[in-house]
């Protein structure tokens, strides 16, 4: 028996093109088989909403299950998922500071672990709502324009000093020069100030997006070259490593998995990389 999975990826609403890239709907037969999956971190919060059976995933190495809705993130681990028969889910890719903005709590209170039901962490059964609405729903576009309509209630303005710093995410893979100094001489503010921001707004320091996007870089040459094999030296050598150490050490940070199983993973699964966000 074939798997028959339909998948669709929907632009952001201009509207709130700073608050989430995408939403990913996918919906799998009921008469199909399981399918397993795997998504390349992203370091952006993820809003899961599932409106079939339970769906078993696993971050890195520790396992948890979805069953009505899910924060995930800031994906900083490999997400493996494993898609039952009837799976029908929705996922709301938040950018940068777009869920802080939803919040309203510092992201880095996050920090304990990687995986929330949303409506216990706010103390709020707005989610729980959310998904009551959507589940009424049978038109995507319907479900989409809900998601709007909900993220506009909530939704709370930017203030400038951080509009600027989103806007400098692109300093960060100059490896050449010091992110943190150059945000805060371009935009007159301290480097502690920087880095404060990136804690509370996005969940994570300046220092961890410069090493993970510099991961990113190395994980999609490596897909792009896929089937042909990887020249490691040429990547340590190309990306600024100190040595093929340094490498499988990245490796093990973000995905649990050596270079080599990585190439594995790629020749026998469905494995996802985001596509690039707005600002890197």
């Amino acid at each position: 028996m074939e798997s028959t999975i339909s998948q669709q990826l929907v632009e952001a609403d201009p509207r709130f093109d700073q608050v989430y890239s995408h939403v990913y709907c996918v919906q799998q037969s009921a008469h199909a088989l399981p399918t397993q999956h795997l998504l390349v971190p992203n370091y952006e919060m993820l809003l899961v909403v599932n409106f079939g059976p339970d769906i078993p995933i696993s971050l890195g190495r520790e396992p948890h299950v979805i069953q009505q809705t899910a924060l995930i993130g800031p994906l900083q681990k490999l997400l493996r998922y494993e898609l039952p028969p009837g799976a029908d889910l929705l996922i709301v890719n938040f950018t940068l500071n777009g869920f802080y903005r939803l919040l309203g709590m510092p992201m880095h209170q996050l920090r304990g672990t990687d995986f929330f039901d949303p409506d216990v962490l706010l103390k709020d059964g707005c989610f729980q709502t959310l998904r009551v609405q959507l589940a009424s729903m049978n038109l995507l576009n319907d479900r989409l324009q809900r998601i709007n309509e909900f993220i506009s209630v909530y939704l709370t303005p930017t203030d400038e000093a951080t509009r600027s710093l989103i806007t400098s995410i692109p300093h960060f893979r100059q490896t050449a020069i010091d992110p943190v100094k150059a945000v805060a001489q371009t935009h007159q503010l301290s480097p502690r100030g920087v880095q404060l921001r990136f804690q509370t707004q996005l969940g994570y320091s300046a220092k961890a997006l410069t090493r993970f996007l510099r991961f990113r870089n190395v994980v999609a040459l490596v897909v792009q070259q896929f089937p042909m094999a990887p020249d490691w030296t040429d990547l340590v050598l190309k990306y600024g490593y100190y040595d093929q150490s340094h490498l499988i050490k990245d490796f093990l940070q973000f995905m649990a998995i050596t270079p080599t199983e990585f190439i594995r993973q790629l020749a026998r699964q469905d494995v996802c990389i985001p596509q690039t966000g707005k600002h890197y």
